[in-house]
């Protein structure tokens, strides 16, 4: 019984994120735009197409794929609360962490259909022996979206008001994609270099969105422009790295759970 309320909770949190208006339209918008960086990057004579759309699309994912995923995840608690449907959810013969679980199960899985959606846009108008390189980015992407969308649910755990969980969401948004650099370069900047440059290496790689640029930038020889610039990149082991992507995903959630088991009152 207790399986069959998972299972049944899972597909009905997928099916209710992929028919989002939100969603869909972000995906599409996604879609079209790595189809249009396929395109430009094919008419450049004497260029690799794939060393020019793949950073592109990396670009691209580390601006959409966060925030598909912070809109897919602020809302999972706090608005079952607000429609007051959490009373009953948690009536159903079903743990409180099973509950963020299954939510955070069937939400990743239409996270993961907006990002095969947004990528296949690329993949379709790329050339054959250059689609290998596109579907390399679906996993990282996947990952970082994972992420973004376990910091969703957790915010969404301990927002009292669906209002609050989005200017939140946003504003972790704002944070880690655009702001974090920014501060971590302006440290740099107030402090002379007195902070080392390992430092700042490990803070970068510890934002989920700087460590997939980095991997990913990598992936694609796209560090050779660091390199002139007298900027050294090291990356990690991969356990190291797959560690990094599993504390984002598995921390965020546990505090989701641990706010659901210690809250009396969901009212």
């Amino acid at each position: 019984m207790i399986g069959s309320v998972f299972n049944a909770l899972l597909v009905h949190e997928y099916l209710e994120r992929v028919r989002d208006r939100w969603i869909i339209l972000i995906s599409i918008l996604f879609a079209a735009l790595g189809a249009g960086v396929s395109l430009y990057s094919q008419n450049l004579e004497g260029m690799d197409s794939v060393q020019i759309a793949g950073p592109s699309l990396v670009t691209l994912a580390t601006l959409f794929v966060p925030l598909v995923a912070l809109i897919l995840g602020h809302d999972a608690i706090v608005g079952e609360r607000e429609r007051n449907t959490l009373s009953l959810l948690l009536s159903l013969p079903i743990s409180r962490t099973g509950l963020v679980v299954a939510k955070m199960l069937g939400r990743t899985a239409a996270l993961c259909t907006s990002i095969i959606v947004g990528l296949g846009g690329a993949m379709i108008l790329t050339a054959a022996d250059g689609r290998g390189q596109i579907l390399a980015l679906m996993v990282p992407t996947i990952l970082l979206g994972i992420a973004f969308l376990s910091m969703g649910v957790a915010i969404s755990a301990i927002a009292r008001r669906v209002t609050v969980a989005v200017n939140v969401a946003v504003a972790l948004w704002f944070i880690f994609v655009f702001f974090f650099d920014l501060g971590l370069l302006e440290l740099m900047v107030i402090t002379e270099g007195a902070v080392s440059k390992e430092l700042i290496h490990y803070l970068v790689l510890s934002n989920p969105a700087g460590l997939y640029r980095l991997e990913m930038l990598t992936y694609y020889n796209a560090d050779i422009f660091t390199d002139e610039m007298g900027i050294s990149v090291v990356m990690p082991s991969q356990t190291i790295r797959l560690l990094i992507w599993s504390l984002w995903a598995v921390v965020p959630l546990a505090i989701a759970s641990w706010v659901m088991q210690k809250r009396q009152s969901f009212r």
